[in-house]
C-alpha cells in the first residue's frame, strides 16, 4: 500500500501537507505495513514510533523531524493491543533498529486507541521505552459510549479471539497496568479535550492520573471535543519529548 493510500485511509484528517517533504522507506515485517520517514537535518538516532494513524494531526511529528529525529510506524492501528500485535509490533522494533542504527529507547506516540497500543506496548516493554506522549488516549475499551464505537468495540473483542488471547484480561490493560510504566520511572505526556465525549478522560486516562503523579504531565485543552488531536502549536509538547529521560 503506497504512504498516499495509507495516509488518505486516515479519519478526520487531510492528506499531510508534508508527506512529500521527506525521505521515507516502506517495507513489512509480520505483514504490517511499517513506514520510516527520515529527517532532513542531520540523523540523532533517536525515534518517534506510531502505531496507529500516521499524518493525522501530524505538528509534533513535522517538529521532530526537523531536530533529528526519525518517525517510524508500525500499523496495528485494529488491533487493540492484542498479545499477537505487540509481538509484531516487537518484531517491527528490532527490524527497524537493524535497519537504520536507531537508538535502544524509542518515544511511543498514540492518539486515541493508538494510545490504548502506546500504553500497553509500553508497559510490557519499559525497556525499550524512552517517553511516553499521547493524546485522548483509549484507557478502557468498555468505555466507549457511541454507536460506533460499539462496533469497534466487537471488533476488538474478535481481534483478542483470533490472536487466542483473553479479552477481559485485556480491555482495560492499561489502567490495570500502569504501575509498571510508574516503577520505570517513564515521563508520560498527556493531551486530551475537556469536553471529549467518544472517550471521555475521567473513564480512561483520568483513572489513572487520580493515582499517579510523578512524571505524567497533563494538557488539558478547554473547549475541545475527541478532535482535533495534540496542539496546533506543538512547542509545550516537542520541549518535553527532545529532552533525554533522566531515570
Amino acid at each position: 500500500m503506497s504512504l498516499v493510500l495509507l495516509l488518505l485511509m486516515l479519519p478526520l484528517s487531510a492528506k499531510p501537507k508534508w508527506q512529500d517533504k521527506y525521505r521515507y522507506d516502506q517495507f513489512r515485517v509480520a505483514d504490517r505495513s511499517c513506514i520510516v520517514i527520515h529527517p532532513t537535518g542531520e540523523k540523532n538516532g533517536r525515534w518517534i514510533v506510531r502505531p496507529a494513524f500516521l499524518g493525522a494531526f501530524p505538528s509534533v511529528d513535522e517538529r521532530m523531524l526537523e531536530l533529528g529525529f526519525t518517525v517510524a510506524y508500525c500499523d496495528v492501528t485494529h488491533a487493540y493491543a492484542n498479545p499477537q500485535a505487540k509481538r509484531d509490533f516487537e518484531q517491527f522494533y528490532h527490524e527497524a533498529r537493524r535497519r537504520y542504527g536507531l537508538d535502544e529507547k524509542f518515544i511511543i506516540e498514540g492518539f486515541s486507541r493508538g494510545g490504548f497500543f502506546a500504553l500497553s506496548y509500553a508497559i510490557d516493554h519499559p525497556e525499550q521505552i524512552e517517553k511516553i506522549y499521547v493524546d485522548a488516549p483509549v484507557c478502557d475499551l468498555k468505555s466507549w459510549p457511541s454507536e460506533r464505537e460499539k462496533r469497534l468495540y466487537g471488533d476488538a473483542v474478535r481481534q483478542w479471539r483470533e490472536a487466542g488471547a483473553d479479552f477481559e484480561e485485556g480491555y482495560d490493560y492499561p489502567i490495570r497496568h500502569f504501575e509498571k510504566i510508574h516503577r520505570a520511572g517513564i515521563p508520560v505526556i498527556v493531551c486530551y479535550g475537556m469536553t471529549d465525549e467518544l472517550v471521555p478522560y475521567e473513564e480512561n486516562f483520568g483513572r489513572i492520573a487520580e493515582h499517579y503523579k510523578r512524571r505524567i504531565y497533563t494538557i488539558a485543552k478547554p473547549d475541545c471535543g475527541h478532535h482535533p488531536h495534540s496542539l496546533d502549536d506543538p512547542k509545550k509538547i516537542v520541549r518535553r519529548l527532545k529532552k533525554r529521560a533522566k531515570r
